[in-house]
């Protein structure tokens, strides 16, 4: 058995949905009816990003990072294939050069999405300290 199973429905054209686990997720590669698929991956890459600066900064640093807010955008090449990603952290907590760098570099090495991302495409990283 598998440790994660999803299931997508295409029943027309270019929007499907997509079931894990009780939740159901709306994706359509025009944008019109839901996300697009790349947008979806941008978002869980973020996300994934934030749980991993948050426990990092926990386990390693004993530092609470407080609310977290990630923008991050993405840009795409002539064929809509994501060709670079970038994230801008907004952290609560107050943290010197040093931690932002541990902050970072803990959340690349515990981050699902970023270990399974193409290494061109790992997001480049800003973090807002205090920023709330």
């Amino acid at each position: 058995m598998s440790d994660i199973e999803t299931t997508t429905v295409n029943e027309a054209k270019y929007h499907a949905l997509s079931r894990a686990g009780d939740f159901e997720l709306s994706i359509d590669a025009t944008g019109s009816d839901g996300p697009t698929p790349n947008e979806v991956l941008v978002a869980d890459y973020a996300s994934c990003f934030s749980f991993a600066c948050r426990a990092g900064a926990n386990r390693q640093l004993d530092i609470d990072l407080g609310k977290i807010e990630a923008e991050a955008e993405a840009d795409l090449d002539d064929s809509d294939d994501l060709e670079a990603i970038r994230f801008h952290l907004y952290v609560e907590a107050e943290l010197d050069e040093d931690q932002i760098d541990t902050v970072v570099e803990l959340g690349e090495s515990i981050c699902h999405v970023h270990a399974a991302m193409a290494e061109e495409l790992y997001a480049d990283v800003e973090v807002t300290p205090n920023a709330f």
